[in-house]
């Protein structure tokens, strides 16, 4: 009897055994696929097959940032983020990433009503890297890694950009343009322009996003004048697109400038220049000038005080063509008018303005630029500061 009841208990514990070694056996075909450190979620679980890990292609795209697209008479899967674009078709081992042709190892197929796309093929295409843990069965998609290395990459090219712009070396500057770029021709006349002027350049770089073979990224560039001929303080702000050039180079291939911020530092507000008398009244003829030709509704006289290649000249030619006077009253007066830049045939002035035109006063405060040409003041440009 006891060993019969010996017998029966090793049979016992050899089931135990066999059911806690089968446990793991039982999950091993459980994957689960992370986006840095959140997993992304599949209604239908991955499946590998022969190698390759398939998953459903909608919350794999919608995680990327992908935009998705399923043609079903086709049986096409599209995905698309800034200027990339990826297709697969449904048991089909061709796919294509911006038009280019590519062959896959396994067609993408569906299982029990769900697409399932190569998950390995889509994030490298998406220009993220991919880890394997087979120990674990986890994959891991390093978007963090990739924008990292992104943004040094970004950040490299706009330090080689400030260099240029602060030497003021054109050919330096152009180099850093994939030479396919669209907006080669515009960029390079905005250099040319800049050269004109003594500048410091600097420059920051933020929102840095990998797409495919291409980099998305948002900069700006601070232009401050050192010296010479006036010109405001400025940061341009960009939207761009970099690309690899055929040397794998990255370079600019795109650029939208969206912004452009003018900065009054208190360098030029506390400025205290001297200036001449008689250019100081000279000056205040002009600004007084101006402030007549609103108030008595007189534009000949407010066109004769503004200069012709000032961008206000034609915008103040179309209102009073159009009847501004008709519709708006003006009764402005200076309380200060202060000179803190003076300089040849160029000088700004800070202006404390108020109108009470309506009843309701308005005050403004202005730095107005203003150029001597044939002998008389004009304005040239306003800046109103908050």
């Amino acid at each position: 009897m006891k060993k019969k009841i010996s017998l029966l208990a090793i049979a016992f514990l050899f089931l135990f055994a066999s059911a806690a070694q089968a446990a793991p056996a039982k999950n091993q075909g459980k994957i689960r696929v992370y986006l840095d450190n959140q997993e992304i979620k599949f209604q239908a679980a991955p499946i590998m097959k022969n190698g390759v890990t398939f998953v459903q292609f909608r919350p794999l795209f919608q995680a990327l940032d992908y935009k998705v697209n399923w043609n079903s008479a086709n049986k096409q899967v599209t995905g698309t983020y800034l200027d990339q674009k990826l297709q697969m078709t449904i048991g089909q081992k061709t796919a294509y990433v911006n038009g280019v042709k590519t062959s896959l190892q396994i067609a993408p197929f569906t299982d029990a009503g769900n697409t399932l796309v190569p998950l390995r093929f889509v994030a490298e295409a998406t220009g993220l890297p991919v880890k394997w843990d087979a120990k674990a069965r986890t994959i891991k998609i390093d978007r963090e890694g990739a924008i990292d290395k992104a943004t040094d990459e970004v950040k490299k090219l706009y330090h080689a950009l400030e260099e240029a712009g602060n030497a003021k070396k054109l050919d330096a500057a152009m180099a850093l343009f994939h030479s396919k770029s669209p907006v080669l021709a515009k960029t390079k006349e905005g250099y040319q322009n800049q050269f004109k002027y003594d500048l410091h350049v600097s420059s920051d770089v933020w929102e840095v996003t990998v797409a495919g073979t291409s980099i998305h990224a948002f900069t700006s560039v601070t232009l401050e004048r050192s010296s010479g001929p006036f010109t405001w303080d400025v940061t341009l702000h960009y939207e761009n697109l970099l690309k690899k050039d055929a040397s794998g180079a990255w370079k600019i291939y795109d650029l939208n400038q969206y912004d452009t911020e003018y900065l009054a530092g208190d360098n030029l507000l506390d400025a205290n220049p001297k200036v001449p008398e008689a250019e100081l009244k000279a000056i205040r003829e002009s600004i007084d000038t101006q402030y007549k030709g609103f108030n008595e509704e007189n534009g000949p006289l407010l066109m004769s005080v503004i200069h012709p290649d000032s961008a206000f000249y034609e915008m103040f030619q179309n209102s009073i063509a159009e009847g501004i006077f008709d519709e708006v009253n003006f009764n402005l007066t200076a309380e200060v008018v202060r000179p803190v830049f003076f300089q040849g045939e160029e000088t700004v002035v800070y202006i404390e303005e108020t109108d009470d035109a309506d009843g309701d006063i308005i005050n403004t405060t202005s730095l107005y630029w203003l150029k001597k040409t044939n002998g008389q003041w004009l304005i040239y440009d306003v800046l109103e500061l908050e």
